[in-house]
């Protein structure tokens, strides 16, 4: 008897086999954002032929299609350099990206080098 009562009391107080709910985690792949924050990325990377990926910190990472392309991104080979241009801490869709080569750079500058139009970012798997 003290045994059920203690079991009872057990289960009321949240012990036990209560679990609390899952929290909120990041978007499900495919999900869009129109913008991300810039504090939280941690890598970035060319997906050739027109496509930049974002590293971000908790394991999320974002594909962005570039808009109409990018001469950068066509030509990349993992060791280019992607500059990009935003006016807050946030880099959103519409925003600017320059991907060069630094060997290349160092003769023309990075300024020479097209700009590239950001589309949305989407979720995918790391």
């Amino acid at each position: 008897m003290k045994r059920t009562i203690f079991l009872l009391l057990l289960a009321g107080t949240g012990c036990g086999t209560q679990t609390a709910p899952p929290p909120a985690g990041p978007l499900a792949v495919g999900s869009q954002a129109r913008c991300i924050d810039l504090q939280h990325v941690i890598g970035r990377r060319v997906q050739a032929p027109a496509s930049v990926l974002f590293d971000m910190s908790g394991g999320m990472t974002y594909r962005n299609d570039l808009v109409g392309g990018c001469p950068g991104a066509a030509r990349a080979t993992g060791s280019e350099i992607i500059q990009t241009e935003s006016q807050s801490t946030q880099l959103c869709a519409d925003d600017n990206v320059r991907i060069y080569d630094p060997v290349e750079a160092q003769a023309a500058g990075p300024g020479s080098f097209a700009r590239c139009r950001l589309g949305v970012f989407t979720a995918v798997p790391r």
